[in-house]
């Protein structure tokens, strides 16, 4: 009997149906209890039979309202493929079973956007408007999936029907990160689809809250220095600056509900700003040095790590292995081979000449010692300040404490080998721990002075 029925329901038999009901009046609520994962409704759905689906539904309507085994109802099946006549014939059965939500607590509407279904769109919201303020169980509604899902078509039919049903404020609904449609426009890049929240001939431009900070703090132009990867994201950066975003650091006293209207004044000031960027020719030093506005701050951190990498390794290796003319005096020179003899003075050599080479030497191992605290100095002072750019920039990485220990092994390395050098000494390991605090010193001696500026500061007041 099982296998009868599903066989019918998939070829969309209705005689055979009907034969069936003529043996067993009750042979829908059997199959029902012997076989719970699936209803004849979900097989003739998926295999798109519409008049096995009236039938189906003339006898027991409330399969329309049931869940297979993976969470969906015959209603999400026929708006994810689009089966309009199909949802049509299923609205006939109760117009509320749109709202009913399944897996993940999506409802018919939700899939129709995912898998961009105009022609479903517009059925399910003729019938029932309200539809369109369902969300998931992440809080999405059908506009914030349209827009991950990269549906444009869907996502520009939705926009229309909220200025139709009157519900523009559903534009601001943010899901569970506190991200809006904006918000996720700009994360997946979709230019058409900011253009088309900004336009300032639709209404739901007027209600948009181009400046909402989602949970993390971020606006939507925050999220845009975190995705631009290169010139092709200029113009989507362009678009939402001529509208007036901002970021979350800029606004002060700005209230983030602030719609577009409030800031078309400030167009023509941002134009001007971007000239550089549309005429990079007139100066390339402007063009190709960091602006905050086109860069992305994970493409300069990227490229700081990489600079920072190549200066540690290079000054670590002069460290390690210093010009020859530094190397340590201790080592005795080797013996001349058998049969010769070692060069003598001459009887006539004037007996001032070793005097006069004494005095040599000792001006030349001062000069060269003043010449090796100097090449120690800036090459620590290099070495370390390029360790303390790593050590900042990789904040949060992680094994963060495996990657400080290999960072501070490799400086003590460092200062054990720079030891074995001449000169050495007091003076040595002097020159050596200045070079070596100095770039984390100048940072913390900033951090704490301002710290102690505001503190002051507020006590006088």
């Amino acid at each position: 009997m099982e296998n009868r029925m599903s066989e019918v329901a998939r070829t969309g038999n209705v005689g055979a149906l009907q034969k069936l009901l003529q043996e067993n009046p009750l042979i829908l609520k059997d199959f029902a209890m012997a076989s719970p994962y699936e209803s004849p409704l979900h097989i003739a759905t998926k295999a798109r039979q519409l008049f096995f689906v009236q039938e189906i539904i003339k006898h027991n309507p409330e399969f329309a309202r049931e869940s297979n085994q993976d969470g969906f109802r015959p209603m999400d099946i026929a708006s994810t493929f689009g089966y309009v006549e199909i949802v049509t014939e299923l609205l006939r059965a109760g117009p509320e079973i749109c709202r009913l939500s399944g897996r993940d607590g999506k409802t018919a509407l939700h899939y129709a956007a995912i898998n961009g279904r105009v022609l479903v769109i517009y059925q399910l919201l003729s019938t029932c408007g309200a539809s369109i303020k369902d969300v998931t169980s992440l809080g999405e509604t059908a506009l914030h999936l349209a827009v991950k899902f990269c549906k444009f078509e869907a996502f520009k039919r939705l926009i229309q029907w909220l200025e139709q049903l009157r519900m523009e404020e559903m534009v601001n609904r943010p899901d569970r990160d506190g991200n809006t449609v904006l918000h996720i426009s700009v994360s997946r890049k979709q230019l058409e689809s900011v253009e088309l929240l900004l336009n300032s001939s639709n209404i739901i431009s007027t209600s948009l809250e181009l400046n909402a900070m989602n949970s993390s703090g971020l606006t939507a132009m925050d999220i845009m220095d975190i995705v631009t990867e290169g010139p092709s994201d200029i113009q989507l950066r362009e678009v939402l600056q001529s509208a007036g975003a901002l970021k979350a650091c800029n606004i002060n006293g700005i209230s983030i509900t602030t719609s577009i209207h409030q800031f078309t004044t400030n167009n023509n000031r941002t134009n001007q700003e971007l000239l550089p960027l549309q005429e990079p020719s007139k100066d390339w030093f402007k063009y190709f040095k960091f602006q905050q506005q086109r860069d992305s701050p994970s493409d300069a951190r990227n490229t700081l790590l990489v600079v920072a990498a190549l200066i540690a390794t290079v000054t670590f290796q002069a460290g390690v292995n210093p010009p020859t003319r530094f190397a340590s005096p201790a080592v005795t020179p080797p013996p001349p081979p058998l049969g010769v003899q070692p060069p003598t003075h001459s009887e006539n050599e004037p007996a001032l000449i070793v005097p006069l080479l004494g005095a040599a030497s000792g001006n030349l191992g001062s000069l060269a010692s003043s010449t090796w605290f100097l090449f120690l100095f800036a090459n620590t002072l290099g070495l370390c300040a390029s360790l303390s750019i790593i050590i900042y920039l990789t904040a949060g990485f992680p094994f963060q404490w495996e990657l400080q220990i290999s960072i501070y092994s490799m400086m003590f390395a460092y200062g054990s080998s720079t030891a074995d050098f001449q000169p050495h000494g007091g003076t040595h390991f002097l020159v050596f721990g200045i070079a070596s605090v100095l770039p984390f010193l100048s940072r913390w001696l900033s951090q704490w002075a301002k710290k102690a500026w505001r503190f002051w500061k507020n006590c006088s007041l």
